[in-house]
């Protein structure tokens, strides 16, 4: 057996045991085959009227909408108030109608031929019917009368009656309206438009008529149109939509996260500060560090940015955003909802012991072309999504940033800044059978920085361009069973350049270049068990080469835990090699629910394995872990509205590129280790009110850091840590025009480099954390938002003094203890305009987000002179207003 091969067998091994064991559950459920149809829909044989209350014929036609849970037979079991008729005589409309929805009988509905319980959302709509004519006294026997008789009175043009039909859909997006009411000069005849928006009437008398639109997601519209004798008449309405911001939920998963944040693309599409990016809103949530100069760093619960982990569809992805954090590297308009979890979370995602961001993506449209094109003064995007067949639909998208047509008007011929960033998204979704969903998504990022920095001494100039870039492919398939049961595979592979950097210091020329080819798989089988026990079974499994070429200083790239580093690099490395890390997780979560639901205990177990190989000629390393990883959450329902949660968990961390990196790191190092504790209440108050509040801590054991003395190895694992702290949100979704929230977060965050050092806090320990968000919706389409924050500063190291090197011929300073010192407090206040213009068939709108309205002048550093012994602080942004163009159709 060659060399090669005998460096490569550990990986292949454990590549083809994540194979194995990802398409185990799809063997367990291979024999239950799709059998059509999946579900029919219950039928309502028998309705019973309700009696309507005295205050009907002053109200006119009053809706109570009801859940109701129906058994096998079609019979109502539990019935729930879903929507009140509101007044002060609600109670009234809402028992009466609840009595008669109990007397109702449904046939059942059936899953493969089967009847099964099924949950029916109902509307009890009560409407004025007109006294019946009192017949006159006759000698002879009264005609029968027919109610759908035309009156023989009548003149002959009125008993002509023709079909009429039509569909609604919402001004501006043209998405099709379900469950809107449809009426006709206020008779009782009524009809619900279906999935498409679609109504059809039989038949209506010509002539002058008048139709109303009902319904909770439109503003009521009227309409007048004259039927004539001998044309069918088919029309498209475009009534106002009700915009909502509200989350998609496409499934249930085993168990709710103790600590979970959820925002949909809609409702954060406008917070101020943003510029419309669903990913940055994550920067505005409780536990969230605030990153320098409004950069794109994700600091969660006092960890360092390369602790949380981000995911699209459950792919790992290795930038959140592009340079300088001016947006995220994936496009909001492809965004379903955003998942935020700090800390505690479940067994299903691992490998860093900070939070998790999980990005899920929407389907493609499928009732007709759509897109939008976007224009601002730092990129411009453009998406279009459609239907391609009867069952297959599409979307694709793209952005380009113009930033660097710009920022050499704002920056001295001296210091040039050129800094290009694309990305792309492109997705088929295919519906195979009505059990099966297939989704291939196609995207990437890339971006491209050149600086340059000319000094009238050579020696003092200095040159850097980097690109850094990623792609991924990936295919997620969905199986439906008839039991209840689901599989979802998704396999994925890509290529990433996390780091590409060529610099010019001087007479120093630098160039690292590491290339990753990346491979995973994920599977998962969701099972109920029971109504008191469910099941996620499942497996994670990443693989990566890495290939690095690089001639660079020694001690790499400052990291935390080094303070301030002294004078210029002592040597320099070369390096060609390469190595492979493959690291396979299956996991089992379980939840266990008594007393309806208000308890619920989720023991967890995930075992993760972590193999890692390198060569390079005359080195090589193998080595692997195996790290179980115990988690537990608790939840008790103490109330209908609020509910108490723990959760407890070991997560373990593989170490970064530079750490393994034969040359600059040490390939030895051990995983980090970090344990989490959560307990908290969340609340919901008031209507759309939510109130969620935690206490954590995590205790950080195996931290990397530099190894101190002469015969240590680079890295060692003798680092320790811990972060303890509390946080608040309380958040208002939209009412009456209004929603936003309030963030706050206090915590500590330590660490020591080895057991005898004293206890110092991270480079990004911020005490004091304060988020206030608001936006309010205006009448015409106008809409303003702010966003105001107060952050502790962070640490830094101060400057004690400074002496004269007679080596280098300039001062070199002497600090103080590492992080012992802070920066200001920051604040600022941020606004947002928002302007729209409705059509039938499309949407302007335009906004204006500015950014440090009062140009609070923020430290982010501290620049000091030849000898150190004056400093002014670094200022962060300026009042910065970017304004900006968008039209949907």
């Amino acid at each position: 057996m060659s060399a090669l091969r005998q460096r490569t067998y550990l990986p292949r091994l454990v590549t083809a045991l994540s194979i194995a064991l990802a398409l185990a559950p799809a063997w367990a459920f291979a024999e239950d085959k799709p059998v059509a149809p999946v579900f029919v829909q219950p039928v309502l044989t028998n309705f019973v009227e309700a009696p309507a209350p005295e205050s009907l014929p002053t109200r006119g036609p009053v809706d109570v909408v009801v859940v109701l849970d129906l058994d096998e037979s079609g019979v109502p079991g539990k019935v729930e108030l879903k929507t009140s008729a509101g007044g002060e005589d609600a109670a009234a409309y809402d028992e009466a109608a609840i009595a008669a929805v109990k007397q109702f009988r449904f046939r059942p509905g059936t899953a493969d031929g089967k009847p099964v319980p099924v949950r029916v959302t109902y509307r009890y709509r009560f409407v004025l019917r007109p006294a019946p004519p009192v017949e006159p006294v006759a000698t002879s026997p009264a005609p029968v009368s027919d109610a759908s008789a035309p009156d023989l009175a009548a003149p002959a043009s009125e008993l002509a009656r023709v079909p009429f039909s039509g569909q609604v859909l919402r001004a501006g997006d043209r998405t099709p309206l379900s469950g809107v009411s449809v009426t006709a000069d206020d008779s009782e005849l009524e009809l619900i438009t279906d999935a498409n928006g679609r109504f059809a009437f039989p038949s209506l008398p010509i002539g002058k008529r008048i139709f109303k639109l009902r319904s909770g997601e439109i503003i009521g519209s009227e309409i007048k149109l004259e039927l004539k004798a001998g044309k069918r008449l088919e029309v498209t309405w475009y009534p106002a939509g009700k915009e909502r911001y509200t989350s998609t939920v496409r499934g249930k998963r085993v168990v709710q996260e103790t600590v979970e944040y959820v925002l949909s693309g809609d409702e954060v599409r406008r917070i101020p500060g943003t510029q419309g990016d669903t990913l940055k809103a994550v920067q505005n949530l409780p536990g969230v560090a605030r990153s320098a100069f409004g950069g794109g760093q994700i600091a969660v619960w006092g960890s360092s940015p390369g602790d949380t982990r981000s995911y699209v569809d459950g792919v790992a992805i290795p930038l959140l955003f592009h340079f300088g954090g001016l947006r995220s590297t994936i496009n909001s308009e492809i965004i379903e909802n955003l998942r935020f979890l700090p800390g505690g979370y479940s067994a299903d995602y691992g490998r860093g012991t900070g939070g998790v961001i999980l990005v899920e993506t929407k389907r493609p449209r499928a009732d007709g072309i759509h897109g939008f094109v976007q224009v601002d003064l730092i990129d411009g995007s453009l998406m279009l999504e459609g239907k391609l067949a009867k069952n297959l639909s599409f979307s694709v998208g793209g952005r380009r940033s113009w930033i660097d047509g710009l920022l050499p008007l704002f920056t001295t011929s001296d210091f040039q800044l050129s800094p290009v960033y694309y990305d792309y998204q492109a997705r088929l979704s295919w519906r195979a059978t009505p059990r099966d969903d297939v989704d291939v998504l196609l995207f990437g990022s890339d971006d491209v920085v050149n600086i340059q920095l000319k000094r009238p001494d050579p020696a003092l100039s200095a040159a850097l361009n980097s690109h850094n870039y990623y792609h991924r492919a990936l295919v997620k398939w969905t199986h439906r069973f008839a039991h209840g049961a689901t599989l979802t595979v998704t396999p994925s592979a890509g290529y990433d350049v996390p780091f590409n950097i060529s610099a010019q210091f001087g007479n120093i020329p630098i160039k690292i270049d590491a290339r990753t080819a990346v491979y995973s798989l994920r599977a998962v089988a969701r099972i109920p068990i029971t109504r008191w026990l469910r099941l996620d079974a499942g497996l994670d499994f990443e693989g990566n080469r890495v290939d690095v070429s690089a001639f660079a200083p020694t001690m790499g790239p400052p990291r935390e835990g080094d303070g301030n580093m002294v004078g210029g690099p002592s040597s320099f490395s070369k390096i060609d090699a390469s190595y492979f890390i493959h690291r396979v997780a299956p996991y089992l979560i379980s939840e266990f629910s008594f007393l309806d639901g208000k308890i619920s205990i989720s023991p967890q177990l995930r075992l993760e394995t972590y193999a890692f190989s390198s060569f390079q000629a005359g080195q090589e390393y193998s080595h692997a872990y195996f790290r179980p990883e115990p988690r537990l959450q608790l939840r008790f329902g103490v109330h209908p509205r609020i509910a108490l949660k723990f959760a407890v968990g070991t997560y373990n961390q593989v170490p970064d590129a530079v750490a393994l990196t034969p040359g600059f790191g040490t390939p030895s190092v051990k995983p980090i280790i970090g344990v989490h504790y959560v307990g908290g209440i969340e609340a919901k108050p008031w209507t759309g009110g939510f109130v969620q509040a935690q206490l954590f801590y995590k205790d950080i054991s195996d931290l990397i850091v530099r190894g101190r003395g002469v015969n240590d190895p680079l890295y060692t694992n003798d680092g320790r840590g811990r972060v303890y702290g509390a946080d608040l949100l309380v958040r208002q979704e939209l009412w009456k025009g209004f929603f936003g929230w309030l963030s706050y977060t206090v915590s500590r965050s330590e660490r020591k480099d080895d057991a005898q050092d004293p206890w110092r806090v991270f480079r990004l320990d911020q005490t004091h954390i304060f988020t206030l968000i608001g936006s309010y919706k205006l009448p015409k389409g106008y809409q303003v938002g702010l966003r105001f924050r107060v952050v502790t500063g962070n640490p830094v190291t101060p400057v004690r003094g400074a002496y004269f090197n007679n080596n280098d011929g300039g001062y070199t300073p002497v600090y103080g203890d590492t992080y012992s010192g802070r920066l200001a407090t920051f604040h600022q206040l941020d606004l947002r305009f928002d302007k729209a213009w409705t059509f039938n068939r499309w949407k302007l709108s335009v906004y204006l987000d500015i950014q440090n309205l009062y140009y609070a002048k923020n430290p982010e550093g501290i620049a000091y002179n030849y000898d150190f012994s004056q400093s002014q602080p670094i200022t962060g942004l300026p009042f910065l207003p970017v304004f900006g163009l968008r039209g949907d159709f």
